[in-house]
């Protein structure tokens, strides 16, 4: 009988939705490696995505069950990896040449959104803005909530500003403040 797990995913559009996966048998190591066997065949990770090598075969300590696993890896396991993997590539790099960063998981047009930031530090002067960049490019895990709705926003320290990259004209300064009315400001920390 299959067990029946959630996982995270992300979706198109940028947020974070769960997923059902089913998974008849799974193999553990103490540094953290795991391999799954769904209830559709696949050797693989939680996410269903199939494992990238044979060598990760040997998790299973079981020789009768290692031997069925590297069966499957022989018959279609590889093919099925590799094509798994190039398509997965591929998607990152026509994200790539589109100005887009390549995130795991699901993106969205939110990803390529640009903040310029700056600290902001009580009672101290500005500091310059920085050159803009993606949210990977600063750090992120996972793209905030705010990115790309917020126009300008005060968070742990820092001060960003978002950066319309397809409007600036050559003169503007990309650091320069929107008018008050067209700010969205919130402030907090996370």
């Amino acid at each position: 009988m299959a067990q029946k797990l959630f996982v995270k995913v992300k979706k198109a559009d940028g947020t974070v939705a769960t997923k059902a996966v089913h998974v008849l048998r799974s193999w553990q190591e103490s540094d953290g490696r795991q391999i799954f066997l769904h209830a559709n065949g696949v050797y693989g990770y939680k996410d269903e995505s199939p494992v990238r090598s044979r060598d990760e075969f040997s998790i299973i300590g079981a020789a009768n069950q290692r031997k069925l696993a590297l069966a499957w890896w022989d018959r279609v396991g590889e093919k099925l990896s590799k094509a798994f993997y190039a398509a997965q590539e591929e998607a990152d790099e026509a994200r790539q040449l589109e100005g887009l960063p390549a995130v795991e998981g699901e993106s969205s047009d939110l990803d390529a959104m640009t903040y310029a930031r700056r600290t902001k530090a009580a009672g101290k002067k500005k500091e310059a803005w920085s050159d803009p960049s993606t949210w990977p490019e600063y750090g992120f895990k996972f793209r905030p909530d705010w990115w790309g709705f917020a126009e300008t926003i005060v968070i742990a320290g820092f001060e960003y500003q978002v950066v319309d990259v397809g409007n600036e004209s050559s003169d503007a300064d990309p650091g320069e403040k929107p008018p008050d009315n067209a700010q969205a400001k919130i402030e907090g920390s996370f």
